[in-house]
């Protein structure tokens, strides 16, 4: 003779436990998501900030080794400016006369080589990043110029 039992009736505990556990999990998976999304933005900001920053060190390097500086210096008028896409293109700048006076350097000075005036010139380069354009980062440096 065969016996045969009839299965218990079932509540589903299991069910919804495991469910419960499912539902956490994909809580935590968004989480992990959303926070890898904010981390790359961050990265590219960075990225974007530091590529507009060598952009920038380039634009003066190459104002500095411009053949027509030191006559463009020479020939500003007090208090004048000029944008500094004259000589570097696609240079977001300016540069602006501040003031004549003696020379900060000077190498043993003497009657023959004694140089008594320098043109004290500001240069400021703006370069802009990023989504749409709208952060910016600057540099600015001074540039003495003597006046024989």
């Amino acid at each position: 003779m065969i016996k045969t039992t009839l299965p218990l009736k079932q509540q589903g505990a299991a069910l919804f436990v495991a469910m419960l556990f499912l539902l956490i999990l994909s809580f935590l998976g968004g989480v992990l998501l959303t926070s890898a999304n904010q981390g790359l933005k961050v990265v590219s900001a960075m990225s974007d900030r530091l590529g507009a920053e060598h952009v920038l060190e380039g634009d003066m390097n190459e104002l500095v080794i411009e053949p027509t500086l030191q006559g463009v210096i020479g020939s500003m008028s007090p208090a004048s400016s000029m944008a500094v896409a004259t000589m570097v293109a696609d240079a977001d700048g300016t540069l602006s006369h501040n003031v004549d006076s003696v020379c900060a350097r000077s190498f043993n000075a003497s009657s023959n080589n004694a140089i008594t005036e320098c043109r004290y010139v500001r240069v400021q380069v703006t370069k802009h990043y990023g989504k749409s354009k709208r952060s910016a980062t600057s540099l600015a440096a001074g540039l003495e110029q003597p006046l024989l």
